[in-house]
Parts: C-alpha cells; sequence; structure tokens
C-alpha cells in the first residue's frame, strides 16, 4: 500500500512540474527545488524526487553535481533521431498494412484531430501532445505488428518534451526573423506551425490509401520537419540557448 501511494504521489508531483514547464510558468535553465514542490504540493519530498527523475527521462529536464535539476529542452541531436525513427518506424508500419489503415483507425484518427483542434484553441499544450499520441498510434496498430508498435512506443516519454523543444524553437524563429532562412519562416507561420493543421493535411492523405502518398506525408511530416529543428536548433545552441548537454 504504502508503494503504490508513493507512486501515486510521483505521478501528481510528475504531471504538475510537467504541466508547469509546457505552460511556460518554468523558464529554461530555472532551477527546481524539491523542498519548495513538496510543500506546495503538501507531500514528502521523496515523491517530488521520484518525479524529477523521471521528468529528467522524459527530456524536460537537466541534473547537475552540487547544483541540482532545472528545465531544459533537447538537444538538436536529440531532436531530429527523435523524428526520425517516429517517422521510419511509422513508414514500417504503413509499409506491412499497405497504406490502408484499419477502418476503427481511421474514426480515432479522426476524433483526435477533432480534439487537437480545440486544445489549439485552447492553447493546451498537454492534450496536442495526448491526441498527437493518439493519431499516430493508430498507424502503428494497423501494422498490426506488436513489437513494431513496442518500440514505437519506448519513444512515447519523449515526446511532451519534444513539442516543448519545438515551441521554443517556433518562438525563436518569430523574435529572430531577420536570420533564419524564408524556408523556416514559412513554415512555423503555415501549416506545421499550428498542430491542428498538420495532423488535418496529414489525415487527408492517410485516408486515400496510397502508400506512396501516405510515405511521403510521412517523411514531410518527420524527416524534413526533423531537418527543420535541427538546423535552427544548432543556431540556437550556437548562441548558447539552452539545451542538454
Amino acid at each position: 500500500m504504502d508503494k503504490e501511494k508513493k507512486r501515486s504521489l510521483s505521478e501528481v508531483a510528475a504531471d504538475y512540474v510537467r504541466e508547469q514547464i509546457l505552460q511556460g510558468k518554468l523558464a529554461q535553465r530555472e532551477k527546481l527545488v524539491e523542498n519548495d514542490i513538496a510543500v506546495k504540493l503538501g507531500m514528502s519530498r521523496g515523491p517530488v524526487r521520484d518525479a524529477l527523475k523521471q521528468l529528467m527521462y522524459e527530456g524536460f529536464l537537466d541534473y547537475e553535481t552540487n547544483k541540482g535539476y532545472s528545465v531544459s529542452m533537447l538537444s538538436p541531436k536529440d531532436a531530429y533521431e527523435i523524428f526520425f525513427l517516429r517517422g521510419n518506424l511509422e513508414n514500417l508500419a504503413l509499409e506491412r498494412c499497405g497504406g490502408r489503415l484499419l477502418s476503427d483507425s481511421i474514426f480515432l484518427m479522426e476524433d483526435a484531430v477533432l480534439a487537437m483542434k480545440e486544445a489549439v484553441a485552447e492553447d493546451d499544450m498537454g492534450k496536442i501532445i495526448k491526441y498527437d499520441e493518439i493519431f499516430h498510434k493508430q498507424i502503428l496498430l494497423s501494422g498490426q505488428m506488436e513489437r513494431l508498435t513496442s518500440l514505437w512506443e519506448t519513444l512515447s516519454p519523449l515526446n511532451g518534451a519534444m513539442f516543448y523543444t519545438i515551441k521554443q524553437i517556433n518562438e525563436y524563429v518569430s523574435e529572430m526573423q531577420a536570420d533564419l532562412d524564408q524556408e523556416d519562416i514559412a513554415a512555423q507561420a503555415g501549416r506545421r506551425g499550428n498542430n491542428y493543421l498538420e495532423h488535418k493535411w496529414l489525415l487527408e492523405i492517410l485516408q486515400r490509401g496510397n502508400l506512396e502518398q501516405s510515405r511521403s506525408a510521412i517523411n514531410s511530416h518527420y524527416i524534413a520537419n526533423g531537418e527543420r529543428i535541427y538546423r535552427i536548433g544548432m543556431k540556437m545552441k550556437n548562441q548558447e540557448l539552452f539545451y542538454h548537454v
């Protein structure tokens, strides 16, 4: 019972800190104090310590000896690799089903896109991440290969940090337009700058059941966008803007 209670409190603490980061209430490089969080949530420091370890695993935090935890974001290399791997795993699933997704999966993806529209309007990053995960998992399930789905799911804990990293990069693009390529600026302002419009576009292509078109769309969604994130991220890194080491 005590272990179950501790696990539950740890999840509460993790959800709280994660939400604070996603909402921008905790800034880049801001130090997190275990005791302050514990007092705020009315719990002991043990569950908070476990929560911070989990959030470091998810890519939201850095840890330095004698300094503790601080808010961070994924490195350009890590961000690119996550995009690359997710995209290629989803392409494998598409090949398995010949580009024809299960009818139940299409239905769930349609629901996820509609829910994402509301989440974008509310600027609720937590919900956007949730519906993104539901949307893309349907591609894997349509491949009907359990180990492939499980392999894709190993990247899921990093999805929140990925969205947070993209948000930081898009804010950087908005502030530094004069120093960036016009293609990067257009991407941030267009479909890729709106999660609802991006997934609506992607769903319309996946619904056609054409393997080559679907693979091309997934590559645009993941690989091309990953390269963009890497390119802009390296500029941010060169300016020492808060990446994991």
